[in-house]
């Protein structure tokens, strides 16, 4: 395997092993594709020799026959832990805080149950990750019939809970990796990490590839992409982060996006990162009117209201769809008036909503993705960075931008959208950099793609309203010197 392996993925054992995985070993079993992506890569990095796979793969397949429940077996692995007293389970755990009975209560899949007692040191460990989506692992569940409350007896107790994810790492440590990598080897890391191998793309689409990950690490960020089929679009929503969530072409109703009166409990938007519709010419809107006016609200404001309540929600918006492509031209077919034509019609036709989006991704020019474009080397466990993208998140980089570009001239939702996706990519590409010693090349590398993606959707509402709309005119303005030390 060594004769096999890049400079960077050298680089990068000598530097961050312990939180990197030989990507190839993810891919060996299709039988296992229900499980997320950062189960496998868990597992994979703790039992798997990549010098010599096989005995670990057997090893995890002997762990997933032993300990994943199927979901046709929920009552037999009940009865299970109430012979044998206690059980290791291998699922997907949350927990949620009764206010009424004041008790914290896990919900767990495996069992169909959603009333399971939880230990406090589990509370204590990992309550962040459980509480905010949850988390996969390994569960130890004890049966006590004598727990009762107001006459129902909770028989079910989670004693011990190994995370198959990351509920806890250090931010700046990171950061301070990051200073180890020229650009072009930080950058083919991240694309690897992502599933693809990076010499088989050019600079232009490995930085479009990037641009579909700032949705991911800014909040309250919306963005478009369209392009033909199997160019990775869901592939990366899908297997990026557990914090994501892919809407595939079916209904949007205000209860799963927003807030769910009857059960009282918040949609999609209100608990992930990203929200990705995929197949968006599919996917039908109940109420439409009432649901892209709410949309609209939150894509501009961050906020969403449901009845009396309002509500504050940081996930970002991500639109997919398929376009007639000329594959060899790698363009946008010419039989199109404007790209929107793509969106469904309540979308397409409100210049409004369109507006609030602050990048046209141009997926055209992305190749399709074969079997040889898969990664081959070393990138970070999947699961390690989505934690990563989640905590740079809560990191303003804006004001990296504010101090080094002048934007006027433009308008305030030209400028949010542009200084948005500019500090998105500074924080994937150059998280170790300040105001202060930020390159003028690395400001332009980003600036530069952000200006392009607002352009190209200002762009189609000129030709959809073209009274209302006018081309983006902005000649970028840097206050940064050449070249610093």
């Amino acid at each position: 395997m060594n004769d096999t392996l890049t400079a960077t993925d050298e680089k990068v054992l000598r530097h961050i092993s312990d939180r990197v995985v030989f990507k190839p070993l993810t891919r060996w079993n299709e039988a296992y594709k229900e499980f997320p992506r950062y189960v496998l890569e868990y597992l994979c990095a703790h039992y798997v020799d990549p010098g010599n796979p096989v005995a670990g793969q057997a090893r995890i397949d002997r762990l997933l026959q032993e300990h994943y429940v199927e979901s046709d077996a929920k009552e037999l692995i009940k009865s299970r832990i109430k012979e044998k007293r206690e059980y290791a389970l291998l699922g997907s755990l949350q927990v949620r805080l009764d206010a009424a009975r004041d008790h914290y209560w896990a919900e767990v899949p495996a069992l169909g149950d959603n009333f399971v007692r939880i230990s406090q040191k589990i509370l204590t460990d990992h309550g962040d990750a459980l509480l905010t989506g949850g988390a996969w692992g390994t569960l130890t569940i004890e049966y006590d019939p004598r727990y009762e409350i107001k006459g129902r007896i909770y028989p079910f107790f989670i004693r011990e809970f190994k995370p198959f994810q990351i509920t806890r790492l250090d931010l700046d440590d990171y950061i301070d990796k990051r200073r180890l990598f020229d650009t072009s080897e930080w950058i083919d890391l991240l694309i690897q990490t992502i599933g693809f191998n990076p010499v088989r793309f050019s600079e232009r689409e490995k930085l479009l590839m990037l641009l579909r990950l700032v949705p991911f690490v800014e909040a309250n960020y919306n963005l478009i992409e369209l392009g033909p089929r199997e160019t990775g679009k869901t592939y990366t929503y899908r297997n990026t982060s557990g914090r994501s969530f892919v809407i595939s072409g079916g209904k949007a109703t205000p209860a799963t996006l927003f807030y769910n009166v009857a059960s009282r409990k918040i949609g999609i938007l209100g608990y992930r990162d990203v929200v990705f519709f995929d197949e968006i010419a599919s996917t039908s809107f109940s109420d439409p009117d009432a649901t892209i006016s709410v949309l609209k609200d939150y894509m501009q404001t961050g906020r969403f209201s449901r009845g009396p309540l309002e509500f504050t929600a940081q996930a970002s918006i991500v639109l997919g769809g398929n376009i007639d492509t000329d594959l060899e031209q790698r363009a946008p077919s010419d039989r199109y008036l404007h790209l929107f034509e793509a969106l469904p019609p309540e979308l397409g036709a409100d210049t409004a909503f369109l507006d609030r989006l602050h990048a046209f991704l141009p997926g055209w020019e992305l190749p399709k993705i074969r079997p040889e474009n898969f990664a081959q080397g070393y990138g970070f466990i999947t699961d390690y960075l989505a934690e990563i993208f989640t905590r740079l998140r809560r990191r303003n980089y804006q004001t990296v931008v504010n101090a080094q570009v002048d934007f006027s001239g433009l308008t305030g939702r030209n400028q949010d959208a542009i200084r948005k996706t500019t500090a998105g990519l500074l924080k994937l590409v150059f998280p170790q950099r300040t105001a202060d010693d930020l390159l003028e090349d690395e400001l332009e590398m980003c600036l530069d793609l952000a200006i392009e993606c607002r352009a190209r959707v200002i762009e189609q509402l000129a030709v959809r309203a073209p009274g209302e709309f006018k081309p983006l005119r902005f000649q970028r303005k840097l206050s940064l010197q050449a070249s610093r030390n």
